[in-house]
């Protein structure tokens, strides 16, 4: 997701710290500490920050990159246009001057003429290019005081046709001169045409350098731009670190060690694991405790949903008293089912769901 800056790529996690804050404030109501709550906002924020840091070091090296390239671009190119500003006037004067193309050492005043030779001397280029493909250029003309050469491309099957001085190229397909139908009049206006193109090339070459030395003095005014929030994600940082160290000096404590052989002994007391009350689903196994049907409360329930139920009848009144207010106590399996006056034919029936019913929720 853009936010507009083509040096940012960022997108706000929807909802991802809302777990690890409903951990950390259960975690603080259990021992009391409100200090685990601050630890986690620090570390989102932490985390935060940091990824902004590392895009801003990325664009600048991003920055730095480019500049690189557009300062070789205006190298390159103000060189061409020096070449350029060498030969453009010869052929500005050669303009109105009579065709003439030389070919092999051979010199041809009539188009007629040249484009057999230019034919020749084009197929001849593609066959001794098949040993080189495009890393050898061979000479096939000379117009107007500028030398025209081709190589091959090997991969496509096509001549790729340039001159001695900076221009454009052209490709030419094979078949455009091994066939039957070939016109080789047609080659000459190409390469003509190529000729006279020099000038537009001078002005696309200056274009260019415009542009990139444009672009330079863009990017060096945001070259140096350091990371707006270097001071707060060192303070942040650096009160995490402190916090995470005094938590873990706590949890180290022999207070806490002691409270924690306590927990440990109680469930080793009842032969349970921790995280025993996960697999415990609480409304089955209270409705079962106070030896009540679940059904009869869920009929009830979907009738005052459907907008048809009057008032509570006193025995679902009684059952959703006590769910409100049972203690944590009332949900555990192993508790005597004959002190709430239940039958043992109810228990089986409604005893202990785990997950079949719902849900089940960890204490």
């Amino acid at each position: 997701m853009k936010t507009g800056d083509t040096d940012a790529r960022t997108a706000a996690d929807v909802g991802g710290d809302e777990l690890g804050n409903a951990a950390a404030a259960t975690k603080a109501i259990a021992t009391g500490d409100t200090r685990y709550v601050e630890q986690v906002s620090l570390d989102d924020d932490v985390k935060r920050l940091g990824a902004m840091q590392r895009a801003h070091s990325d664009a600048k090296a991003r920055n730095a990159t480019e500049r690189r390239s557009m300062g070789r671009e205006v190298a390159a190119v103000s060189e061409q246009i020096g070449e350029l500003e060498l030969v453009l006037p010869a052929l500005a004067g050669n303009e109105q001057a009579p065709f003439a193309m030389t070919v092999r050492g051979s010199t041809y005043r009539e188009r007629a003429e040249a484009a057999p030779a230019l034919l020749d001397s084009l197929r001849q280029a593609y066959v001794e290019g098949k040993r080189y493909g495009n890393t050898k250029e061979f000479p096939i003309a000379e117009l107007r005081g500028v030398q025209v050469r081709a190589s091959r491309m090997l991969s496509s099957d096509e001549i790729i046709v340039t001159l001695d001085v900076p221009g454009r190229s052209r490709s030419i397909q094979a078949k455009d001169f091994t066939g039957m139908n070939t016109e080789p009049v047609g080659l000459v206006r190409r390469v003509e045409n190529m000729v006279a193109d020099t000038a537009n090339y001078r002005d696309e070459l200056t274009r260019r350098h415009d542009h990139a030395v444009t672009r330079i003095s863009e990017l060096e005014e945001v070259a140096d731009e350091p990371f707006e929030h270097t001071d707060e994600l060192r303070d942040k940082r650096q009160r995490l670190d402190s916090l995470t160290a005094q938590l873990q000096i706590t949890a180290d404590s022999p207070e806490a060690k002691a409270k924690a052989a306590e927990h440990q002994a109680r469930l080793d007391a009842h032969g349970r694991q921790p995280g025993w009350s996960l697999a415990l689903n609480p409304t089955s196994a209270l409705i079962a405790e106070v030896g009540r049907d679940e059904l009869m409360l869920r009929a009830g329930r979907d009738e005052r949903a459907a907008g048809t139920g009057e008032e509570l009848t006193a025995e679902q009144r009684a059952i959703q008293d006590v769910m409100a207010g049972a203690p944590y106590e009332d949900y555990s399996a192993d508790r005597g089912h004959a002190a709430h006056g239940g039958s043992t034919a109810s228990k089986q029936e409604g005893g202990t769901d785990r997950g079949k019913n719902g849900p089940s929720y960890g204490r």
